[in-house]
């Protein structure tokens, strides 16, 4: 799994990825030389232990997001593992950069039994087909976890799980998620408006 972070990661060449250089095994063990990103990341932004972010920083952030991400996908690869701690603020450029890959997989259904088994979930960022061995992923659960990051940039607050929202659905309950639009007057309403979109609980009803 440590060499197929590494290839994926070798594969990538994008200002807003970091830069993976070489993968090479010694002392019975492996190594990934990668850019070092000296900066904070997203989530100690958000909690306050690094400075915060403006709404005109936040919105050009995501920008910056979605192309990285978008490449990803370009390249037939799902990240799977986005979060605010995994974005981080690259001093010397002011510019986000997306780590990482550790959970990365090919976005097609050819995986080795074992790699398709791995999970990896974040609470409140993750979609919930995450949660499932085996589920169909696809761009959309990507997309739903940055929009989940950028939720709680927005907001200041962490989301709601996939299954807590499932769990509430099931029971014929609300959505606990409270949705922006409407909520925030700095973001433009249809910035809002995708946000909501793409973390929609069931995939066919995402960006």
């Amino acid at each position: 799994r440590f060499r197929l972070e590494a290839q994926a990661g070798m594969k990538l060449n994008h200002p807003n990825i970091v830069k993976v250089h070489q993968v090479f095994e010694d002392n019975s063990t492996a190594y990934i030389a990668m850019d070092y990103v000296d900066g904070p990341d997203l989530l100690q932004s958000v909690e306050g232990t690094a400075p915060k972010l403006t709404p005109d920083q936040i919105i050009r952030f995501l920008d910056r997001m979605l192309d990285a991400v978008g490449y990803v996908h370009s390249q037939g690869l799902l990240h799977r593992d986005i979060s605010p701690d995994n974005i981080l603020l690259d001093k010397a450029t002011g510019q986000p950069v997306l780590i990482d890959f550790g959970a990365a997989r090919k976005d097609v259904t050819r995986q080795s039994r074992a790699l398709s088994g791995l999970r990896v979930v974040k609470d409140g960022y993750s979609p919930q087909e995450f949660y499932v061995s085996g589920s169909k992923q696809s761009p959309c659960s990507d997309l739903y976890a940055l929009a989940a990051t950028f939720y709680h940039l927005i907001s200041g607050e962490t989301p709601k799980t996939s299954q807590e929202r499932l769990s509430a659905i099931a029971g014929r309950d609300p959505d606990p998620l409270r949705k922006l639009s409407g909520r925030f007057k700095a973001y433009p309403a249809s910035l809002l408006a995708a946000i909501d979109t793409a973390m929609a609980l069931f995939p066919r009803d995402r960006l």
